[in-house]
C-alpha cells in the first residue's frame, strides 16, 4: 500500500477539524471570516442584526427602513506555534500524525483562543448575579432572570462554567436525576446540559476575576438623574479600589452595572470616588442610594449567540518555495508551513492563526459570579 505524503495542505485541513473539536468558547460565539488575506492589525466590517421599533398605530403605518448596521473588528491576535519535526513523524499516517503531532499542538492554540475571548469580553459585561453561599438551582434561575432582565432572546443562550462552578451545580439532585424529568442525562455524564432553557458548557480556560474591591456597599453621594453615567461615591466603608471592570448593582434594582473609569485609591471613611459606569442608569435614584459591588470571582459567563463575535482571517501563504498552505473552516483560518532549519539541522513545522474578538452587544451577557 503506497503511503500518501503529508503535504502542507492535508495537514491544515486536520489541523482545523483538531482546533473545531477542542475549543469551547470561540465555537459558542458569533463567527464570521474575511475571505480576503489579512495582515496583522487589519480591520474587518461585519454585519450586525438588524434592530426595529415598536409603534403604536393610529390610522397609519410608519414604515421603518430595514438597515443591518455593522461593526469593526481589529484583527490584533495573531499566535504561531513552531516545533521541530523528524522525518520519520513526516513519514507517518494522518492518523498517527495527528495524534502524535497535531493533537498536541491544536490543543494548545485552542486553549489559547478561548484564554484571549474571555479575557476581551469578560470586562465587558455589566449584568451579574452571584453563586448562593450553598449553591441551588434557584442560582441558574436568576441567572437567566438577569438576561431576561436586559431583555436578551429567549433561544440561542448558553453557559460557559469554570470546573469548580460546574462541579457545585453537577452534584445538584436536579441535575443528577435529569432522567425524573424526562432527560437522558445521566450521572456517568459529567456535564450539566439543558437547564431552564441555556445549555452549559465547562471550560478549563475560564479565568478567575482579579479584583481589588470586597463584596460591600457604598451609597451614592448626591441624587442622579435617569441616563447618568458618572456619580460620586461618599466616603466609607470597606469596598477597597474600584477599578475598571468592577460591578455593581444599585440596592433595590436588579439592573446589573459595571464600572469603566474609577480609582486605584481604596475607599475609607475619609475617600471619596469618582466613578463612571455603564450603561446610563435606567431611573433617577436619591442621594445616599446604596450600591452593592460584587468581589472578585470566576468569570462564569451565560450570553446569548450574538453577545460577542470572533472573526478570523486567511493569513497570506509565505513566498520563497516554502510549503505552504492556508486554510479555512467553520469561520476560522489557519496556516501551516513546512520548511528545513539550517541552523538547527532539522526540519520544521509552524501552525499560526489569526483572529479578532468584540463585544457586539454587552446587554445579550451576564456574569454569574462564584
Amino acid at each position: 500500500m503506497t503511503q500518501t505524503l503529508l503535504t502542507s495542505d492535508i495537514i491544515a485541513k486536520e489541523a482545523l477539524l483538531v482546533l473545531e473539536n477542542e475549543m469551547v468558547m470561540a465555537n459558542l460565539c458569533h463567527r464570521d471570516i474575511s475571505k480576503e488575506f489579512k495582515k496583522v492589525g487589519a480591520t474587518v466590517t461585519i454585519r450586525k442584526p438588524a434592530t426595529f421599533d415598536a409603534t403604536a398605530f393610529s390610522t397609519t403605518v410608519a414604515a421603518q427602513e430595514i438597515v443591518e448596521s455593522s461593526v469593526q473588528v481589529i484583527l490584533d491576535k495573531f499566535y504561531d506555534i513552531t516545533a521541530h519535526i523528524t522525518s520519520q513523524e513526516m513519514s507517518l499516517d494522518l492518523v498517527s500524525f495527528s495524534e502524535q503531532v497535531l493533537q498536541p499542538m491544536m490543543r494548545e492554540h485552542a486553549q489559547n483562543v478561548d484564554e484571549v475571548i474571555f479575557s476581551e469580553i469578560y470586562k465587558t459585561v455589566a449584568g451579574h448575579t452571584p453563586v448562593a453561599g450553598t449553591p441551588a438551582i434557584s442560582d441558574l434561575a436568576n441567572l437567566m432572570a438577569q438576561l431576561d432582565i436586559q431583555k436578551c432572546p429567549i433561544t440561542e443562550r448558553r453557559v460557559v462554567l469554570h470546573p469548580i462552578t460546574q462541579a457545585k451545580y453537577a452534584a445538584l439532585d436536579a441535575i443528577l436525576h435529569a432522567d425524573k424529568r424526562g432527560k437522558s442525562l445521566t450521572i456517568d455524564e459529567y456535564r450539566i446540559g439543558r437547564v431552564l432553557g441555556a445549555d452549559y458548557y465547562m471550560s478549563q480556560n475560564v479565568p478567575t476575576w482579579a479584583s481589588n474591591s470586597n463584596d460591600d456597599t457604598l451609597a451614592f453621594k448626591g441624587a442622579a438623574t435617569a441616563g447618568a453615567t458618572a456619580a460620586t461615591l461618599d466616603a466609607g466603608g470597606t469596598v477597597g479600589a474600584i477599578a475598571a471592570g468592577d460591578v455593581f448593582k444599585v440596592v433595590g434594582s436588579d439592573r446589573g452595572y459595571l464600572i469603566v473609569t474609577g480609582s486605584t485609591v481604596l475607599a475609607d471613611a475619609t475617600a471619596e470616588i469618582d466613578i463612571t459606569f455603564t450603561p446610563a442608569l435606567d431611573a433617577a435614584l436619591l442621594d445616599n442610594a446604596v450600591v452593592t459591588f460584587q468581589s472578585a470571582g470566576k468569570v462564569n459567563l451565560a450570553f446569548h449567540k450574538h453577545a460577542f463575535a470572533v472573526v478570523s482571517a486567511p493569513l497570506e501563504p509565505y513566498i520563497g518555495g516554502v510549503n505552504c498552505s492556508t486554510q479555512s473552516y467553520k469561520g476560522i483560518s489557519c496556516r501551516v508551513a513546512l520548511d528545513g532549519d539550517t541552523v538547527a539541522k532539522a526540519n520544521r513545522i509552524s501552525v499560526d492563526i489569526l483572529f479578532g474578538v468584540k463585544t457586539l452587544d454587552k446587554e445579550l451577557a451576564a456574569r454569574l459570579c462564584d
